[in-house]
């Protein structure tokens, strides 16, 4: 596969001005990206040494910071103009850990460039202006009408505008990297590289091209290996092609890892757990190690057993079906297993590993996003999620916030994303980065990057959850449309697809959606985005009256067509016949371990028997819930 086609685009400054005595100019492009700085001289031109700095950051005179702290990004050149020529570029050398042979390099057509916000001209000409200076930014074709979000919360609507920027922007190699310290591409950062970056336009090849790149050089935490069948998997369900997963089936069944598995179906291996490992939430007794332990721990066979789902996907889609039985029947050893040997019965969650006492966010929150834990303990498991918050990485918050969108906490998930603590993106944006950083903040990683795209969590997060967008089945040819806006009184969005973009938008009781031509729909409203105070309410359907079903807390609507959908609700008399269809749960507690009701929402009837000790049904009960 080749390099994806890079594009350079010059930015003009929002900011000029000298400082001084006039003998330097200063300018500040707006946002920090891959580049070059071009330098436009006019005449007439005396031959003159120019020292130019650029960076990311500014100190606090409002110069730019020459010593920033960790590996936030500051370069001093310098240049001779000459007398025949007036448009100039930085002749940048790499740096040292650039030369590492793991890194990736710039296509010499490029040149090598280097990652700022902010430039210094010291010995200016008196007659440089603001014209003469443009930010030349390298990235990957990106159309940015692909995407969009609005919302009644301006702090979301910046973070998805600080991630969105953070995708196009590191780009810029054709290849996800890990940022600029490094530049090493990485299975877990590529991973949600690739969900952030389809989530903000619908190009896949940069994400292809890493997944291949990473097939020929692989890095080493053992979960990272189990991301590459989920990369895989996500280009399928995507695209709706196939042909990258069979064109690389046996290295992607290779990453599975299957040999460590023992006769339960576990698999005995250290883990990453989380990066770095002062965020892994005290993880076996605060093991520090690069992997830790126990050997056979809830983090990497949570991972195992996604990994499998995913890989059994590709298998059937290849027509490889012994596969796709034998990966099958591995994961449903895994989940009996993991929940015989992790799950605390007595606490209602999950312990890090085998002979573990300590349980942990991460043993936690990546089961209950892999759809591991049963049904009956999701909510245990998730109160205990959201009574540790943010005790994960940055990296880490990607699956913590799948998980809690999973059990229905959006309102806490919301509430995460639009956080003002120092463990926030709207922290990020404080400090005046306009990339997502490596972590947090300085204090949890001294060495960390203001330009790491395995932050942007919420770019996926908000299309894929809150907005609802996922495929249902391969290229989006049936899309779910299930938002979940927790207390957000409006929110509109635009969601690539390979078939078209999806257009989600809700205000005052009033969802719309709007698919692309070839598609269908499967729309799940949430119960409270019905406003009207009775209930079941009249549901409406570009105006005309429908009856709709129900499930799980939301009203639903399947087979919605290509085009623009209006959902409206106006109250009713509870008593109406025209109401909507509730499902029917019909379980015996039991059977299923769940208490009575404790899943109905208004509207929903339970169905159930009371059993006696010869297990014959021997009174029925029926209830529907009024609210």
């Amino acid at each position: 596969m080749n390099l994806p086609q890079l594009e350079v685009t010059p930015v003009a400054p929002v900011q000029f001005r000298r400082f001084r005595n006039g003998t330097t100019v200063f300018a500040d492009f707006g946002a920090d990206v891959y580049g070059n700085l071009q330098i436009r001289i006019p005449p007439p031109i005396v031959p003159t040494r120019l020292t130019i700095r650029v960076g990311e950051k500014l100190d606090a005179t409002g110069a730019i910071d020459r010593r920033p702290y960790g590996s936030v990004n500051y370069r001093e050149l310098s240049l001779v103009t000459q007398s025949n020529r007036s448009v100039y570029q930085l002749q940048i050398p790499p740096k040292p850990r650039h030369n590492n042979p793991q890194a990736v390099h710039m296509p010499p057509g490029i040149g090598e460039v280097t990652v700022f916000r902010y430039a210094e001209i010291d010995n200016a000409p008196v007659n440089l202006n603001a014209a003469a200076l443009h930010q030349l930014w390298v990235h990957a074709a990106f159309d940015d009408n692909n995407s969009f979000f609005r919302s009644s919360d301006d702090t979301l609507n910046a973070v998805w505008g600080l991630c969105k920027h953070t995708i196009k922007a590191t780009t810029a190699f054709g290849v996800y990297i890990d940022g600029e310290r490094e530049r090493i591409p990485y299975e877990a950062d590529a991973y949600i590289n690739q969900l952030s970056h389809l989530a903000c336009d619908a190009k896949p090849e940069v994400s292809r091209y890493t997944l291949e790149h990473l097939l020929k050089h692989p890095t080493w935490p053992t979960e990272w290996s189990l991301h590459m069948p989920m990369i895989a998997a996500f280009d399928y369900m995507f695209t709706g092609d196939i042909t990258l997963a069979n064109n690389n089936y046996n290295a992607l069944k290779r990453k599975l890892l299957m040999e460590k598995a023992r006769g339960d179906g576990l698999i005995r291996a250290l883990g990453i757990v989380d990066w770095p490992v002062g965020e892994r939430d005290g993880f076996n007794g605060g093991d520090t190690n690069n992997q830790a332990g126990p050997e056979v721990n809830a983090v990497v066979n949570a991972f195992y057993y996604r990994a499998l789902l995913d890989m059994a996907t590709i298998a059937q889609a290849t027509k490889r079906t012994d596969d796709a039985l034998l990966f099958k029947s591995r994961a449903k050893a895994v989940y009996n297993a993991y929940n015989a040997v992790f799950f605390d019965r007595r606490r209602g969650i999950y312990i890090d590993g085998e002979g573990s006492t300590h349980a942990s966010l991460h043993a936690n929150m990546f089961p209950l996003a892999f759809d591991l834990v049963p049904r009956g303990y999701q909510n245990q498991v998730a109160d205990f999620i959201q009574s540790r918050g943010m005790a994960c990485s940055v990296y880490g918050a990607q699956y913590l916030l799948e998980a809690l969108y999973k059990a229905g906490r959006d309102q806490y998930a919301l509430q995460l994303m639009t956080s003002r603590s120092d463990r926030s993106w709207w922290h990020m944006i404080q400090i005046s980065s306009t990339m997502t950083l490596e972590a947090w903040d300085i204090k949890y990683k001294p060495n960390l990057t203001w330009n790491h795209a395995w932050g942007t969590a919420p770019a996926n997060i908000i299309s894929r959850y809150l907005l609802g967008v996922r495929p249902l089945k391969p290229g989006f040819e049936k899309i779910l449309i299930a938002p979940q806006p927790g207390s957000l009184t409006q929110f509109r969005g635009t969601v690539p697809t390979m078939r078209g973009p999806v257009f989600v938008g809700y205000v005052a009781g009033v969802l719309e959606v709007e698919i692309p031509k070839g598609t269908t729909a499967r729309v799940l409203i949430p119960y409270k985005l019905a406003k009207p105070q009775t209930f079941p309410p009249r549901l409406f359907i570009n105006g005309v009256e429908e009856v709709a079903s129900t499930e799980n807390g939301y009203i639903v609507v399947d087979e919605v067509g290509p085009g623009k959908s209006r959902f409206d609700f106006r109250p009713r008399n509870q008593n109406s016949p025209r109401a909507l269809r509730p499902e029917i749960k019909s379980a015996s507690p039991r059977q299923t371990g769940e208490e009575p009701c404790a899943n109905l929402r208004p509207g929903d009837i339970y169905d159930s028997s009371i059993w006696t000790s010869n297990s014959a049904p021997q009174y029925h009960l029926r209830l529907r819930m009024l609210g």
